[in-house]
């Protein structure tokens, strides 16, 4: 399955490095080069952390399981923990990719007085599920808190994503993908991506899904730059 992704260029090589360790990681361990296959990437909403997890999971050919750390949090002493090993332990028992969403809700620093003891716990323990992590799954977690993890989560993720907000070149990207065969002259494209300056990838693919909306139940094939300002 092939799902289109568009990244800045510094964000897209950090990608594609990580894909080529894992798939080339009996050849690095036999040169003494071992790294765990995990990733954290961070940054605002909607700017493609969780479609980056599905295209690496789709590009390694394995199966993608989601975890929402913040579903995992109980008010019962001790479960918390548990949630997190029993996530673990599943993700172990075959290859794939365990994509850890909403990370920080697990993660914080434990030096933040505002949190209670048990969450400390929690993160003692969520270091320790790292600490024994195989080799055969990949692990990914997502974050758009990213100062409130502790310092210590850091070290045990070998790779580190930061994804911005989408520059011109890729809002131009991603609206005529978001678009399909509905069509937009480039001139209004040009207006198009002037006037989203600042908007995720996310919202420029809701605000795409409307204009189409719009444009079928109007019988039309065209897009205009006004259809935007309906959109929005």
């Amino acid at each position: 399955m092939d799902i289109p992704i568009i990244l800045p260029a510094t964000a897209a090589n950090v990608v594609e490095e990580f894909l080529a360790c894992v798939e080339s990681a009996a050849k690095l361990q036999k040169n003494g080069i071992s790294i765990a296959p995990s990733m954290l990437i961070y940054g605002s909403p909607g700017v493609g952390k969780s479609e980056t997890a599905k295209y690496i999971s789709a590009k390694l050919g394995l199966p993608l399981l989601t975890a929402r750390t913040d579903s995992l949090i109980s008010s019962y002493l001790g479960n918390t923990s548990k949630n997190l090993r029993l996530v673990f332990e599943y993700a172990a028992k075959s290859p794939c990719v365990l994509f850890l969403d909403e990370f920080d809700a697990i993660a914080k620093q434990r030096d933040d007085s505002q949190e209670l003891g048990e969450l400390k716990r929690v993160v003692i323990g969520l270091l320790q599920n790292l600490d024994v992590w195989g080799k055969d799954t990949i692990l990914i977690a997502a974050t758009n808190h990213e100062h409130l993890l502790d310092p210590a989560i850091w070290r045990r993720f070998a790779f580190k994503l930061q994804l911005p907000l989408p520059a011109r070149s890729e809002r131009s990207q991603m609206i005529k993908v978001f678009l399909g065969d509905y069509k937009i002259e480039e001139p209004k494209l040009r207006r198009v991506v002037e006037m989203t300056e600042g908007m995720s990838g996310s919202e420029l693919r809701d605000i795409c899904h409307t204009v189409i909306r719009h444009a079928v139940l109007k019988d039309r094939r065209e897009i205009d730059f006004y259809d935007f300002y309906i959109g929005k």
